[in-house]
């Protein structure tokens, strides 16, 4: 695995890789993974592409999780790039390309960053999951939460009915 350590997007503080974590500890902000590169391009190649999966996980080398046993796919990625002519030309730009996400899994983009997380979550020992959401990153984190076989928490604001 390339990854280095986790770094806050705000105040760039380093935080160990191998921890749930999902805020810097100091200023809450979202954490980003940051990746050894170099040593990713040396078999993240164009030409190592062809026999691999067909999903996201086929670019292991920038992805977090270690063990193959702790994937957690429903088949994200590869989406199409649909080319946009009427609107290049209304921008008055000679090509312009739309990223097609509808055709994921769970018909977001967010079907990615949901595989990636409940993966690592996984991976890191996690038996309950929760997103603040109500929306495509819930559905997503219901969608891969179950395949994982994971609980997912439902959290309810005040005054609302739980279920």
């Amino acid at each position: 695995m390339n990854v280095l350590h986790l770094e806050c997007a705000a105040c760039n503080l380093r935080h160990e890789a191998r921890r749930l974590l999902n805020l810097c500890t100091e200023c809450s902000k979202p954490l980003l993974v940051r990746y050894d590169l170099e040593t990713a391009a040396r078999t993240l190649t164009k030409e190592s592409l062809g026999g691999r999966r067909t999903d996201m996980w086929r670019y292991r080398e920038v992805l977090p999780v270690e063990k193959d046993d702790h994937l957690i796919s429903l088949g994200e990625g590869l989406t199409p790039l649909l080319r946009s002519e009427n609107l290049a030309r209304e921008l008055g730009i000679d090509e312009l390309y739309i990223k097609d996400e509808s055709q994921n899994p769970t018909q977001s983009f967010k079907a990615r960053g949901m595989s990636a997380a409940v993966s690592m979550a996984k991976e890191l020992g996690a038996t309950k999951l929760a997103a603040p959401s109500a929306g495509n990153a819930a559905g997503a984190l219901a969608a891969y939460a179950a395949r994982a076989g994971t609980r997912m928490l439902h959290l309810h604001a005040p005054g609302y009915p739980s279920r």
